[in-house]
């Protein structure tokens, strides 16, 4: 695809997200390249100007990977402007798709200055702590349903909003497979997931993560959370829904679709 063409897109994706409004949906011909729907991410990140804190993944279900003819995951920003506190409120909005329970991470930026590739053996001394998490996802295209993974790629990573629990020291070995669920205490329905379905583990997609991030340069100069992906399907949403997510013995997290 031709830089003009590109830069076209990313500059109205970006618009979108800032204005918080819709576009028309992109042609997935467009889009349907995830190293072309990558590029419109990144152009479209600088051309937003948000502050990041953080990184997300996605795509981190391998179910999910023969669907979306995926081969890895993806990742993009988590933004300052669209983080919102512990048992607060996020406000509703056209075209979302729903709410994910994910197991976030905060890392020590030191991680940018460490020379070696990131590893199982070498990744707990860059972990501040870990704490649940609820991100809220959806278009900024009028569509309702993921049609390929560039739609997702493209359209930062599909992230609205981002809700942290509190964070805490735990056991890297436990997190492995861990029961979770994520509630709909409005419509007084549950959804039980397990954090095995990220990448077999959690650790496995920040390990990936850490090192796509550091291989492209995107260096932050203070310490930052990283979502490692949802651990249960995506919950649709609807406007005035409580959600409560719980990660068995890590804690918990819940916000208002206001």
């Amino acid at each position: 695809m031709k830089a003009k063409l590109i830069k076209n897109i990313s500059e109205k994706i970006a618009y979108a997200r800032y204005k918080k409004n819709f576009l028309p949906k992109i042609s997935k011909n467009l889009i349907s390249n995830p190293n072309t729907a990558t590029q419109i991410c990144r152009d479209a990140e600088m051309e937003l100007l948000w502050n990041p804190i953080g990184f997300k993944a996605g795509a981190t279900n391998k179910s999910m990977w023969n669907k979306l003819k995926a081969k890895k995951p993806f990742f993009s920003y988590l933004y300052e402007e669209s983080t919102y506190k512990n048992n607060g409120k996020v406000p509703f909005q056209k075209n979302l798709l729903g709410a994910e329970l994910e197991v976030a991470f905060k890392i020590k930026n030191e991680v940018f200055n460490f020379n070696k590739k990131i590893t199982k053996s070498n990744i707990s001394k860059f972990i501040i702590g870990i704490a649940p998490a609820i991100e809220v996802v959806g278009f900024r295209q009028k569509l309702k349903a993921i049609d390929c993974l560039g739609r997702m790629i493209s359209d930062f990573g599909l992230n609205v909003a981002f809700v942290a629990g509190k964070l805490k020291k735990y056991s890297l070995k436990k997190i492995t497979s861990v029961p979770t669920t994520l509630i709909n205490k409005t419509a007084k329905k549950n959804y039980p997931g397990n954090t095995k379905i990220v990448l077999g583990n959690p650790i496995n997609s920040l390990i990936w993560l850490l090192n796509e991030i550091k291989k492209n340069n995107m260096i932050l100069s203070f310490d930052f959370w990283v979502t490692s992906g949802s651990s249960t399907p995506i919950i649709p949403i609807k406007k005035g829904d409580l959600f409560y997510g719980n990660i068995k013995g890590l804690g918990s997290v819940s916000v208002k679709i206001s």
